[in-house]
């Protein structure tokens, strides 16, 4: 009877001699090691629907990157933004991801996974479901509760730490995700630059005080200089770059956007050419230029700014000033109403043909007598405007606003007239200025960092990353902090009314499929430019495989042999002497190369065998649109008497050929 009782002694095995250092290695040595039996992908049974030119043509997005996309087999299209990225893609992406997991692991990031479905309630909490308005997704389950697809996870992660950090002793906190994200985008566009569900590498810093979350911002910084460059850096130089940004919806304090600059892009950067400074056309400045400054009254454009709730009396109308020549810069002119009276909204503005809107029939009494005061916002490149000058144009605006028509019947009323207790009369005396920059920064500018005169430039770019220090934006709003302790409590800030200080934080995005987009806009110029023809020149560090043998005949079974064999050899070589495929395919041409990757089993994976039964010319095509560093070709030159194979290497200066002996690389 067998006996399974904890204590029984026949229950317990047999005593062993403790293994050591030294018999593990005599065992070893006696027992050769049998390695594990390596396999190369064969593009027969590998899943890469190519298709011509002509069979993936759409008029709805002419976009070429997206073409060769499609065209070689990377994604396809689920519905209007929403794809499927097949195993081509998926390998770009994973080595993407590894990348991004190296350098986040190095300033101490770690991993998680949090759900997309998330409850709606955080979000009401902070204001973010009612400012993300329609482009959050929504929904309700069979119970009534609301929930919302995430685009990002601000309030999950703050909540997820508050449970779990209880002292400043345990931060700081660093975690990120790559998951897929939604957006109920209008109109989705540009292939996997604008899309409804994306996959997004997102890092949130949690901190004990303002000066360690800046530190936090500089740390990521640094990572996302060593991300990119990793990724956008090569032979063409650094095809990316640094700009400060607008914080939008996400809010915080400070922002910064990472972007490659393509034409393809839907954002417009400015940059200098002399020190390097660059910004969104969003948040970019410049300094005042003569030639745009005004000089009379007809030269500036005026609009008004105000209360527009009916309860609401004596209280002081803005007037927002620019050069009429100048474009309002719309995200800073929204941020300083914001900033202004609860409920201020625009009443008018002198560049728009549409009158104001107002009940005369009901409230006869126009719209001024609400007002007792006027406060003036000025461009900078309106100080030296002359104050009378000034003067006629804000009375000019005011008149024409408390106008039942479009334009006032009678000559405008003075300042004095309309604010007596403010100007005393018609005293010509100026309102005071605040000066403000809301103009929109434009080429030829003067940098505001270097001070060149018309240095600044503008070109588009696709925006790939973004931080944001969010300070205390998010954690006060859901009560999330720690309790200091007895060496903080002097210098930390006002306590929550639960006790606790509020974490200092900031997020930190990277759009990895959008990463693919641009990088493929990058490599369908490359390539052409290095061939003349279409295709995806990759970087190598991403490019989905490293080589590719191509058997000319698969019915000659000393082809399909030869196949075997040379990617036997490679696999051997790189596996003996500790090097990638690249380096060892560098070698075999005499080519210097700095291997920075090694040997690894993923290395069995970077060189296919292209096994299928098709014509050479339709396997080359194809390898066009994979873009193979290295293309082995066995075919008329894999002769009995003097075998060589077709050593094909793709690089920024063209297709280069050369002849190898099988033998080369096959010993």
């Amino acid at each position: 009877m067998a006996c399974y009782a904890r204590g029984c002694a026949a229950a317990r095995p047999a005593s062993r001699p403790l293994r050591t250092f030294a018999n593990a290695r005599a065992s070893s040595s006696s027992t050769p090691i049998q390695r594990r039996q390596l396999h190369p992908i064969r593009l027969s049974t590998y899943f890469q629907p190519t298709h011509k030119a002509s069979s993936t043509a759409s008029g709805d997005d002419t976009l070429a990157s997206l073409q060769l996309l499609l065209r070689g087999g990377y994604i396809r299209s689920s519905s209007s933004g929403v794809f499927t990225l097949l195993p081509n893609a998926l390998r770009i992406v994973r080595k993407l991801t590894a990348i991004i997991d190296s350098e986040l692991h190095a300033i101490g990031a770690s991993r998680l996974a949090m759900p997309t479905l998330l409850p709606a309630k955080l979000w009401r909490q902070t204001g973010r479901y009612e400012i993300m308005g329609s482009e959050l997704y929504k929904l309700r389950d069979r119970r009534d509760s609301d929930y919302v697809l995430g685009p990002t996870h601000e309030e999950e992660v703050t909540r997820l730490v508050a449970g779990e950090v209880e002292s400043d002793r345990q931060l700081p906190v660093r975690v990120y995700q790559i998951t897929r994200k939604f957006r109920d985008e209008p109109r989705p566009r540009m292939g996997l630059l604008r899309t409804k569900e994306f996959l997004m590498k997102d890092l949130y810093s949690f901190d004990k005080s303002a000066a360690d979350a800046a530190a936090a911002y500089d740390d990521v910084s640094a990572a996302y200089t060593r991300i990119f460059d990793r990724i956008f850096t090569g032979a063409h130089g650094r095809r990316w770059v640094a700009a400060e940004a607008d914080t939008g919806a996400i809010g915080g304090n400070k922002s910064h956007e990472y972007h490659v600059q393509d034409a393809a892009g839907e954002d417009t950067l400015i940059t200098c050419t002399k020190c390097g400074y660059a910004a969104n056309t969003e948040k970019a400045v410049s300094m005042p230029d003569p030639q745009h400054m005004p000089i009379s009254a007809s030269d500036v454009r005026v609009l008004l700014y105000a209360c527009t709730d009916p309860d609401v009396h004596d209280t002081t109308i803005h007037a927002l000033v620019l050069p009429a020549t100048r474009e309002l810069n719309a995200v800073k002119a929204a941020k300083l109403s914001s900033s202004l009276a609860p409920g201020t909204q625009l009443l008018y503005d002198s560049a728009s043909p549409s009158p104001a809107q107002w009940d005369w029939k009901d409230r006869p009494e126009g719209p001024l007598i609400r007002y007792s005061t006027l406060a003036v916002l000025a461009d900078f490149e309106c100080a030296s405007l002359d104050p009378a000058e000034l003067n006629d144009a804000l009375a000019t605006a005011l008149s024409t606003y408390s106008s039942p028509s479009a334009s006032p019947s009678s000559p405008s009323l003075s300042l004095g007239e309309i604010f007596p207790a403010q100007f005393n009369g018609d005293a010509p005396v100026a309102p005071a200025l605040t000066l403000v920059d809301v103009r929109t920064a434009q080429a030829n500018d003067t940098c505001s960092s270097c001070k060149s005169v018309g240095s600044l430039h503008e070109t588009r770019a696709i925006e790939v990353g973004h931080t944001f220090f969010l300070g205390e934006r998010y954690s006060r709003a859901l009560e999330a902090g720690f309790l200091p302790t007895a060496a903080l409590k002097a210098t930390s800030g006002a306590a929550m009314s639960n006790g606790r200080v509020p974490f200092q934080m900031g997020c930190y995005g990277i759009g990895v499929s959008r990463i693919l987009g641009a990088l493929a806009q990058k490599a369908a110029a490359d390539f052409t430019q290095a061939t003349s023809k279409p295709g995806l020149l990759w970087p190598r560090h991403v490019s989905p495989f490293t080589a590719a043998i191509l058997v000319a005949d698969t019915r000659d079974a000393a082809k399909l042999d030869a196949a075997s064999r040379v990617y036997d050899g490679l696999i051997t070589k790189a596996r003996t002497h500790d090097l990638s495929i690249h380096a060892v395919l560098a070698g075999i041409l005499g080519e210097p190369t700095q291997d920075d990757v090694g040997w690894s089993s993923d290395e069995a994976h970077e060189v296919v065998i292209d096994d299928r039964r098709a014509q050479l010319g339709a396997k080359l095509a194809d390898a066009d649109l994979t873009g193979y560093t290295y293309r082995l070709i066995i075919g008329r030159h894999l002769t009995p008497s003097s075998p060589h194979i077709e050593l094909q290497h793709l690089t920024p200066t063209g297709l280069h050929s050369t002849l190898i002996p099988l033998e080369t690389i096959c010993n």
